[in-house]
């Protein structure tokens, strides 16, 4: 269960589309992407996977990038100097943070672990490919007034039927705020790795309930999944 601080910077939310073609200019991206180990390697990691599939070689193995572990999380800016966009790239990395990750909580009581309004901005399925694992990403905003740690989970309900009729299965985002009233709103971002249990055969994504902000009505958001 991570906790979190209310802060006021923003994140980029967003994963580029790569195409086959050149451009004549050095132009900026960004992506989310999860570190992958190959073996035999002499680094940590061999390569990164974009969000959307694109197998990325930085141009400088920066210490930290090479101190990633398999299936760590980050979010990266950068450029590609050759102009080549293709499934396979060098980029030079401007910059670059770790997502932060945390499990799926499987109760039979969710109702325990918060109560408190919370909004997805965003979510997508990610992973699977190019030895990649699993990710759902979720963005999310949460109010408060910075005087006390949040608690934000993905929670499973072991009392639900899962998969649906439909073949998804179903999730619910709790908050809890731990009494820190209601103030400025903060934007997060937290990767949740998919144990085969969700991504078994047959089941066609997932569907994860949340309590918005400035509403008294529940709302869901679908997550389809790409592969």
């Amino acid at each position: 269960m991570k906790k979190i601080l209310l802060h006021t910077a923003a994140v980029l939310i967003s994963a580029i589309l790569f195409t086959s073609c050149r451009i004549d200019s050095p132009q900026l991206f960004y992506s989310y992407m999860t570190a992958v180990k190959e073996q035999p390697s002499d680094k940590s990691i061999s390569y990164l996977v974009t969000d959307d599939s694109t197998i990325v070689y930085p141009t400088e193995w920066f210490d930290a990038l090479s101190r990633m572990k398999h299936n760590q999380r980050l979010l990266a800016t950068f450029t590609v100097p050759s102009g080549e966009l293709g499934d396979r790239i060098e980029a030079s990395f401007q910059s670059y943070g770790y997502v932060s990750e945390d499990s799926i909580k499987v109760t039979s009581q969710p109702d325990t672990l918060g109560k408190d309004p919370v909004s997805i901005t965003e979510a997508w399925h990610s992973g699977g490919i190019y030895g990649a694992g699993r990710f759902v990403t979720v963005s999310f905003v949460i109010s408060g007034a910075g005087l006390h740690s949040h608690s934000v989970i993905l929670v499973d309900n072991s009392g639900s039927v899962n998969p649906d009729v439909e073949g998804y299965w179903n999730l619910t985002l709790r908050h809890n705020a731990n009494g820190d009233p209601q103030g400025y709103q903060s934007q997060a971002v937290y990767s949740f790795p998919l144990p085969e249990q969700y991504t078994a055969s047959g089941i066609k994504g997932l569907r994860i309930t949340y309590q918005p902000l400035n509403s008294t009505s529940a709302q869901t958001v679908t997550v389809p999944y790409a592969n």
